[in-house]
């Protein structure tokens, strides 16, 4: 009998990675030879347990109940006969085996094994407060190791198999623990100690075992690239050797990384032919980390925005206009910290100054998997990361405020809804960031177009559904998740709610009424503040919902006006005969764009640009 129409059952061991597929039920699990998978386990019965389908649906009995250890702990829990979800991975202990098992519609037999060796040639990833601690697979002794490092409750610490959903509770994998040998101090000899030291240099990053565990959750530093956590001693550095390429997670084409055990006399780490090392890199996603990373703290400014909303014209003159505002008015030096890393964003801004055209400063819209993102290893899977653009600031009086800024060019859609996920996990640095600025774009609004139904601006005419306020209750979904907040609570970190293409609407509020916020080298709060009463105001009127969620998210938010072009841009056609928006290089005038970007430096760093009230 069939588990259900087009009902597939995948189960996998976690220990030996064998696999099984079936479609008709029942399914026996047992150690003896006519079971449907055969587990080599003398703590599992030889019927042990199997998986049926009844009048009532899918579910998991125990074959011999009565027996002493003929029970079993589904997903963490003791039971004899419980119900299976379809389409839900659920965790199964018997005796000392441990398998993960799910029912799926899917109709081709390698997409359930597929998903079956994703989770058997993984490690194990200790999962702290329902979020991973780990970054790439630990070895079942290593989970133990981490587990007294760590301080870690048994009782209430899962840990998951490679890429599954759902994990077991530490205590349970203590099953597989060996036990300690005791021997008294006079048995102890150097013989004795030697094979530990050989078990350290055995270990090969080859293998994607750890070589060192590292909680993410914890430490100084936080990596601008998939904002885990570390310390400087976790650091791992490039290898320079020609010999050493190939990294085994990174791929054949990088360089290894490798934590270092020998330095020279100018404390660079050398790698295994003896040279030295300029590069480090993080120990979670091993991306090299920007010249001068410990020099100073890095503090990451988000922009989320809908797909289209214009954001990455938007961060390009904002980097633009940063480099000139904060040097002439506050003595800012605002440089590049990463110019390799930074190629992406410097070339946009190039293209966009450097343009004689509206066809040659047309950026193209990011890409979810464009020149923006990069694929590197994350909590045990390769997954597709935003690239930082990092930028030092630097001030004349003292060093003691000095820091680097992160920006992010983001595709909207990795805003929306059921686009963040372990497996895509490219928008959380929001949960991460030390300030967050949400785009708002009035030209796909309904009823801010309504009321500019007479405007020439041909945004306003162009067919873009309008998901804004979804994604900023999504983004406050996002950040109380990641962080553990419930629902009341709020985050404290300056959080702007920029509505721009202001050049279309800006008279609606009378653009004499905003009063220019920096006053003698430092920011006029009043005038900031008086400026954002009339921009909620604006928005109030048009957006309520707009402001209501970002009130939930943030304690501390303020409403500006802002256009990257400051003049209504044209239509024109490209190379290929497609009609498209952009600026009219000759026109290009941004108003107040960088203001919000000044507010947030004056919140997280007012050593730098100072405020007045």
């Amino acid at each position: 009998m069939a588990f259900a129409h087009k009902l597939s059952l995948g189960v996998i061991n976690c220990l030996n990675g064998e696999f099984k597929q079936a479609s008709s039920s029942p399914f026996v699990i047992g150690s003896g030879s006519d079971s449907d998978l055969v587990i080599q386990d003398d703590s599992v019965l030889d019927q042990h347990c199997l998986i049926e389908k009844t009048k009532k649906g899918i579910q998991i009995r125990s074959i011999q109940a009565e027996h002493p250890d003929g029970s079993l702990i589904l997903d963490g829990k003791p039971t004899t006969l419980a119900p299976i979800k379809a389409r839900t991975e659920h965790s199964l202990q018997i005796g000392r085996s441990f398998l993960i098992l799910v029912t799926t519609l899917t109709s081709k037999k390698e997409n359930l094994q597929r998903w079956g060796m994703d989770i058997g040639n993984g490690g194990w990833i200790i999962n702290k407060s329902n979020k991973a601690a780990a970054t790439r697979p630990l070895d079942i002794l290593e989970v133990f190791s981490a587990r007294d490092t760590m301080g870690l409750d048994p009782n209430s610490t899962p840990v998951f198999k490679g890429n599954s959903q759902v994990g077991f509770y530490l205590t349970q994998l203590m099953a597989l623990e060996p036990e300690k040998e005791h021997s008294s101090d006079d048995n102890i000899s150097d013989s004795d100690e030697e094979p530990v030291a050989e078990r350290v240099g055995e270990v090969s990053e080859s293998s994607p075992s750890m070589t060192r565990f590292i909680d993410a959750d914890s430490g100084e530093f936080t990596c601008p690239t998939c904002w885990l956590k570390f310390d400087r001693g976790d650091v791992m550095h490039v290898a320079v050797h020609d010999s050493l390429f190939g990294d085994p997670l990174l791929g054949e084409e990088q360089m290894q990384r490798f934590h270092a055990s020998r330095f020279n006399d100018r404390g660079q780490a050398l790698d295994e032919y003896g040279i030295p090392c300029t590069e480090i890199a993080c120990p979670h996603c091993r991306r090299t980390l920007p010249p001068g990373f410990f020099d100073e703290p890095h503090k990451i400014f988000s922009i989320v925005g809908a797909p289209q909303s214009g954001k990455s014209y938007y961060l390009t003159v904002v980097i633009k206009l940063l480099q000139t505002t904060l040097f002439r008015k506050f003595g800012v030096v605002f440089r590049d910290a990463d110019p390799a890393g930074n190629a992406p964003i410097n070339e946009m801004k190039s293209h966009l100054f450097s343009a004689q055209t509206s066809s040659q400063a047309y950026l193209t819209k990011t890409q979810l998997e464009g020149a923006m993102y990069e694929r590197l290893p994350r909590y045990d899977r390769m997954v597709t990361l935003p690239k930082p653009f990092i930028f030092s600031l630097s001030g004349s009086e003292s060093d003691e405020e000095n820091c680097s800024v992160v920006f992010y060019d983001n595709a909207g859609e990795h805003f929306q809804p059921g686009q963040d996920s372990t497996n895509s996990p490219g928008a959380q640095h929001i949960a991460a960031s030390d300030a967050i600025f949400f785009l708002f774009d009035p030209t796909i609004n309904p009823d801010f177009r309504r009321s500019l139904a007479d405007s020439d601006d041909p945004q306003f005419k162009s067919q873009v559904s309008d998901q804004q306020d979804v994604i900023l209750a999504e983004t406050e979904v996002r950040i109380k998740k990641l962080l553990g907040l419930s629902r009341r609570e709020k985050i404290d970190i300056p959080l702007s709610i920029i509505v721009g293409k202001c050049d279309s609407w800006i008279h609606k509020i009378n653009e004499d009424k905003l009063r220019d916020p920096i006053v003698d080298g430092t920011l006029d709060m009043g005038a900031i503040e008086d400026n954002s009463a009339l921009v909620r105001e604006l928005m109030e009127e048009y957006c309520p919902y707009i402001i209501a969620n970002a009130e939930r998210i943030s304690s501390d938010v303020c409403y500006f006006a802002a256009s990257a072009f400051g003049h209504t841009p044209i239509t024109f056609e490209d190379e290929k005969g497609v009609t498209r928006i952009g600026p009219d290089p000759q026109k290009i005038d941004p108003m107040y764009a960088e203001i919000p970007t000044l507010w947030a430096l004056s919140r997280v760093r007012p050593g730098l640009v100072p405020s007045f009230q």
